[in-house]
């Protein structure tokens, strides 16, 4: 009786890959093998297989990666930030918050629309995809703006810009005071100087006399006190100077 033998010859073949680039991308590949071989770093391990190649594909402008593989899927946080195109927002307008990950590749992924939004101030909502609207304010107002994101945290400030007209602007409004002085108060513009004038007559033509100078507060609130003169008319005005 004869014995037959079967011979099964295994070859393990291994090619290394350079990496390859074009004027818009670049691919990093480090090594192509027989699959199976366990690889390790400080953080890592993998024990990959033919299937399980990795790699990283990276373009410049715009600045974008893709991770391909398990072993393309592992990296770490190393800083997250939060910016604005500009910390000064008009009130009950909006803009967007631009949430980002810088990783330890060098990449970095944008995460406004899954980070976690929180806000103070006179802010009506920061929706899923990071747009910030504002409140209706009667003056400039600060706001805060903070964003987590897997144990990571970042905030910014902001202020709302109010850009209407407030309630009684430009006009003038006069309390009697003890002793005959006449309260004059008036809403005008924040860092606009005024000056209050008097006559004591209104037919042409008027002769208006300075009475004081001062500047309106940051609200655009100023007051004036003048001693009426109780034989005669008195008439007040209040107009903005250099």
């Amino acid at each position: 009786m004869k014995a037959a033998f079967l011979l099964l010859l295994g070859l393990a073949v291994n090619a290394i890959a350079a990496g390859q680039s074009s004027a818009n991308y670049k691919l990093a590949v480090n090594s192509l093998d027989g699959g199976g071989l366990h690889a390790n770093s400080a953080s890592y391990s993998n024990d990959g297989s033919v299937s399980g190649f990795g790699g990283l594909v990276t373009a410049s402008a715009p600045q974008e990666s893709d991770r391909t593989g398990y072993v393309g899927q592992l990296y770490e946080v190393t800083s997250f930030t939060l910016s604005a195109p500009s910390t000064n927002l008009n009130e009950a307008a909006s803009m967007p918050l631009h949430a980002v990950q810088f990783l330890d590749d060098g990449t970095v992924s944008p995460a406004s629309s899954f980070a976690q939004w929180s806000f103070t101030g006179p802010i009506v909502s920061v929706n899923a995809a990071g747009i910030v609207t504002a409140a209706d304010v009667y003056q400039n107002t600060p706001a805060w703006v903070g964003a987590n994101l897997e144990g990571w945290s970042a905030s910014l400030n902001l202020t709302v810009i109010f850009t209407g007209i407030l309630p009684g602007y430009n006009q003038i409004t006069g309390q009697l005071l003890s002793g005959g002085n006449m309260r004059l108060s008036f809403v005008g513009s924040n860092g606009v100087t005024y000056a209050l004038d008097r006559s004591y007559n209104l037919s042409p033509p008027v002769n208006w006399m300075p009475q004081m100078t001062n500047p309106a507060d940051v609200n655009g609130m100023l007051v004036f006190t003048n001693l009426a003169n109780p034989t005669t008319n008195n008439f007040w005005r209040i107009r903005s100077v250099p």
